[in-house]
């Protein structure tokens, strides 16, 4: 499987903090040119500045997801520098506190909703076209237990996550028989930034680190798994 990721192309979101930063710095490792977006731009240069220093190709691009108007011209700039994509991973996420819906702040609840289904949605429908250059890919939408498990007080952060796996599905079923393909995959609690602020009670070194299930990830990006299509997975289906 190693040798199929080097000279790969595969763009993350949320690259410089939690999965996605545990993601960016395995897949260089494995020579996979990577297009790392964030919207922490000093967190992101740091990033990428430790993966270059090792050797890796990464390009780190400042974005924030939220700015839809933007993603067009995202698009065009990036259609400038790589042929394809091989792989995009959704891994962005943000989120304050666990609060009951009839307490949730308007903001915080719009919020939510569009960070974790509007923008790998829409990003997506982007940058598609780029998705469809490549031999085949394999498009990540990163989910949750909220994506299978009643859980309550989640608010749009819960809503949003138990959309995606029926949003894989609509991909998948707009595209069959594509070389391209769409999947959720549920990492289960990991011990990121938004772990922390949602836990508070639970000691952080119980809960395991981004870097146990980075190998899931990998592997559904690979052709190992070509035959998993919008499927709503676990890394221990992986």
């Amino acid at each position: 499987m190693s040798d199929w990721f080097s000279g790969r192309i595969v763009l993350v979101t949320g690259a410089a903090s939690g999965m996605g930063e545990a993601l960016i710095y395995a897949l260089a490792e494995r020579g996979v040119s990577v297009l790392a977006l964030d919207q922490d731009d000093k967190a992101l240069a740091v990033c990428c500045d430790a993966i270059e220093a090792k050797g890796g190709r990464v390009l780190g691009v400042p974005f924030d997801l939220l700015q839809f108007d933007q993603y067009d011209a995202l698009f065009l700039a990036l259609k400038d520098q790589v042929p394809h994509l091989d792989g995009l991973v959704h891994c962005a996420s943000q989120f304050k506190r666990c609060t009951p819906m009839q307490y949730v702040e308007s903001e915080d609840f719009r919020t939510m909703l569009d960070i974790h289904l509007s923008v790998p949605n829409l990003l997506t429908r982007s940058l598609l076209p780029l998705i469809k250059r490549a031999e085949a890919a394999s498009v990540i939408f990163t989910a949750c237990d909220m994506s299978s498990e009643d859980q309550n007080n989640w608010h749009g952060y819960g809503l949003a996550k138990r959309a995606l796996p029926y949003a894989a599905a609509m991909w998948q079923g707009e595209h069959p028989d594509k070389p391209y393909r769409f999947n959720c995959l549920n990492p289960g609690k990991i011990r990121t930034p938004l772990f922390d602020r949602a836990f508070k009670g639970l000691l952080p070194s119980t809960i395991p680190l981004p870097e146990t299930v980075v190998p899931a990830y990998l592997k559904l990006l690979s052709p190992e798994t070509a035959a998993l299509r919008g499927q709503l997975l676990t890394t221990k289906d992986l």
